[in-house]
């Protein structure tokens, strides 16, 4: 796959068939995710591969916390609140991918559903832990973290495999402790779903748009 060509065709997948991926894939991935750039060269990330059973034991005991509302605890804070305009956005993502679903406005149910399976990785075979050492200073290796994130989707994309980005599996880090072994000291960014995509999902077949360039880049000289 050519390179913005897997930049611009890249997508969260919220759907995934259930089929294993093999190891030598995962290990094609994550080698070339590990080329992202860090500061000074420091790749201050480290990375748990999730598969198997465990996934299904660790979902399991992540969606009965979730819909007993326990209040999540989660290692890097979630923002609370956004700005007006990234809130808009924030709110036409979830409006598109509902529409997509076929899950009207006022359908709580079906809109609790989606948070559950999403809690549960999305039926997805593989769960992907980014970690870091907690002594590190956080905006800056969130920075790199991000890098190795964002290079890790496209490296699976190009693969053909999905992946999405889910902080709703690094919710209740005490539980992910329980069936991954991290060294204390490590805390938890993010996890990301990641499998083969399921073709025939509605959820699929949604994707997000971009604002133009004048919204956001400012020309100097």
């Amino acid at each position: 796959m050519e390179l913005l060509e897997g930049l611009k065709t890249r997508k969260s997948i919220r759907a995934f068939k259930d089929q294993a991926v093999p190891r030598e894939l995962l290990v094609q991935v994550l080698e070339a995710a590990s080329w992202a750039p860090s500061w000074g060269n420091t790749q201050p990330w480290e990375l748990v591969v999730v598969s198997g059973d465990t996934v299904k034991r660790l979902t399991g005991e992540l969606v009965a916390a979730f819909e007993a509302r326990t209040p999540p605890n989660s290692d890097v804070p979630m923002p609370a609140t956004f700005p007006d305009d990234y809130k808009a956005r924030y709110m036409a993502c979830a409006a598109g991918l509902f529409g997509k679903m076929g899950i009207a406005r006022d359908d709580k149910s079906s809109r609790w559903a989606h948070m559950v399976n999403m809690t549960r990785a999305f039926g997805a075979p593989v769960i992907i832990y980014v970690v870091f050492n907690g002594e590190l200073t956080v905006p800056y290796t969130m920075l790199d973290c991000g890098a190795i994130i964002h290079g890790l989707c496209l490296a699976a994309h190009a693969k053909g495999l999905g992946t999405c980005i889910a902080a709703q599996l690094a919710l209740y880090p005490e539980l992910v402790r329980k069936h991954v072994p991290l060294p204390d000291g490590l805390k938890l960014v993010v996890g990301i779903a990641l499998g083969y995509p399921d073709p025939e999902a509605p959820a699929n077949a949604f994707r997000t748009d971009r604002e133009p360039l004048e919204k956001w880049v400012t020309w100097v000289g």
